[in-house]
């Protein structure tokens, strides 16, 4: 959202002339400025010219305003169409009673009339940092800077490690085990290394072991004859049997009754299986991957499943690490849940408040990928606003320097924390230190005696 000379694109929406002459030759030097008149024609320029920092009148939102459009609605439409979008809404002493309601619309920051212009650079360069922030963070998991695996998303090391496997293995023939906590996405990877395999267009056939009463999963696995059972009243192919020139998927593995272990060990000694109550030898030619939550050298060691099953399964192992171990993939995931949902259930896009995304972060997940699916699908449905807090997640809020403390407070603390950093990097250079910042040095000697800070002892 910059122009050919890099400087970034900033809409004004104001229909006041004075405002208008004050605000754009104050900022024209760093900032490629836009304007409009009134809420429609806001829209169709910030479209046209894909611009993501806005400068909006609230008092669009006056009856004497001639236009179709409100200052708040104009906001909430912007913020529909560009969920990035930092819009700072400017407002006077009669628009006092929209600001909190700018702030849960999604506004990035409010800022009161008359506008001082070195404040307002301050403001705007912080907007500009966040959008690139928040632009680079959703390059991590857009479809072409990720690996080919279609649904799987994440860029920590630990995941890394698993693509490289699967693209290691993918299109050998070799049979794969993966191990994960419940919820981690082992159907996943099965499906990525399927799709990546020369398999790719058999049929990707999964069953999960645990889910089928015993009864009934010798039936489903290797089909069954006319009569072999009560019931039985026809002949049935069995999932191995779909699974022909394709990949089988046995989830849940861990849980197989041992008699069933057996004929599963002599389908992947001999490639051939026989349904139930009939006796013809059935060549099957299919990848196997087997998977489960369960902790294999355990269950060996209490005979409860076969090492020599095992062995044949675990030709190449795959540990898919829980979530609370994948440093920050947790919120790039609940990014791009957001935006899935959000396409699926036909609701307006909305975005996670900074207290949310620390709250995803603390939390332990449990439930791994599939537990935060859930959070965040049910807080798209009932979070009311444009944010989505941790109260809508159910998780607990954050305790940081900022919880609890008005908006003004933290943006003050905010600001003090910037002009201390600013005059650091600058060994105490006044000049330097202001240039920094965009502002002039008497208003940089103003706001240091404002928060009581001294260039010699920084």
């Amino acid at each position: 959202m910059v122009t050919d000379d890099h400087r970034p694109k900033v809409l004004i929406i104001d229909n006041k002339e004075e405002i208008l002459a004050k605000v754009q030759p104050g900022l024209s030097e760093d900032y490629a400025i836009f304007q409009a008149h009134n809420g429609t024609a806001a829209i169709d320029i910030s479209l046209k010219e894909d611009i993501s920092i806005v400068l909006l009148d609230l008092e669009l939102d006056s009856p004497s305003a001639n236009n179709g459009n409100t200052g708040l609605c104009t906001l909430e439409q912007i913020i529909q169409r560009n969920p990035l979008a930092k819009v700072i809404a400017t407002y006077g002493i009669s628009e006092r009673q929209n600001v909190i309601r700018a702030l849960e619309k999604g506004a990035f920051d409010v800022f009161a009339l008359p506008i001082n212009l070195d404040e307002l650079k301050i403001v705007l360069h912080r907007a500009c940092h966040r959008l690139e922030i928040e632009q680079e963070a959703l390059q991590v998991h857009c479809p072409e800077n990720r690996l080919p695996f279609q649904r799987m998303i994440g860029s920590s090391a630990v995941m890394k490690a698993v693509f490289s496997t699967i693209d290691k293995i993918a299109e050998t023939d070799v049979p794969v085990f993966i191990l994960g906590e419940s919820g981690t996405g082992k159907e996943l990877v099965a499906n990525a290394i399927h799709s990546k395999s020369t398999r790719r267009n058999g049929p990707f056939v999964p069953i999960n072991c645990r889910a089928i009463p015993e009864a009934l999963l010798a039936s489903e696995l290797f089909g069954n004859e006319k009569g072999a059972f009560t019931g039985a009243v026809a002949h049935r192919r069995g999932k191995i049997d779909y699974a022909q020139g394709g990949t089988l998927f046995l989830d849940e593995i861990g849980d197989l009754a041992p008699t069933l272990q057996v004929k599963i060990l002599r389908f992947l000694q001999e490639k051939i299986i026989e349904r139930v109550g009939g006796r013809e030898a059935i060549p099957v030619d299919c990848r196997v991957i087997a998977a489960t939550h369960r902790n294999m050298a355990e269950a060996i060691e209490e005979t409860r499943f076969r090492p020599d099953l095992y062995f044949r399964l675990a030709v190449v192992k795959i540990v898919l690490p829980p979530l609370r171990q994948r440093e920050d993939d947790v919120v790039q995931i609940a990014h791009h849940l957001l935006q899935s949902f959000s396409m699926e259930l036909k609701k307006p896009i909305k975005k996670l408040s900074i207290d949310a995304i620390e709250a995803i972060r603390r939390h332990s997940w449990p439930g791994n990928v599939r537990e935060l699916q859930n959070r965040i699908k049910c807080a798209l449905v009932l979070a009311d606003g444009s944010f989505i807090g941790p109260a809508d997640l159910e998780l607990e809020p954050s305790s940081g320097p900022f919880s609890g403390w008005t908006l003004r407070q933290a943006t003050e603390e905010l600001q003090r924390e910037i002009v201390t950093k600013k005059l650091h990097d600058s060994n105490g250079n006044i000049s330097r230190a202001a240039r920094a910042l965009g502002i002039s040095r008497p208003t940089l000697y103003d706001l240091m005696s404002r928060h009581g800070l001294d260039y010699r002892t920084i």
